[in-house]
């Protein structure tokens, strides 16, 4: 049976944590143009981005969010 995976995790690398912590230095040495995503590996970026963001995108439906001119 396939296990199915969040499409919106990263997925981490090979190598395990030795791989990424050599691919987080070449990462550093190279300002970022070698393995570019070396420190997102293995997050969910639209849960981490949801919980930043607040209510800044939830839809007002009362007469509060209203401004008058």
């Amino acid at each position: 049976m396939e296990q199915v995976q969040n499409p919106n995790v990263v997925p981490r690398g090979p190598g395990g944590f030795v791989g990424h912590m050599l691919r987080m230095v070449m990462m550093v040495c190279t300002g970022g143009f070698a393995f570019p995503n070396t420190f997102v590996e293995g997050m969910d970026l639209t849960a981490l981005q949801k919980r930043t963001e607040g209510k800044l995108y939830d839809k007002d439906k009362g007469a509060a969010g209203k401004t008058r001119f």
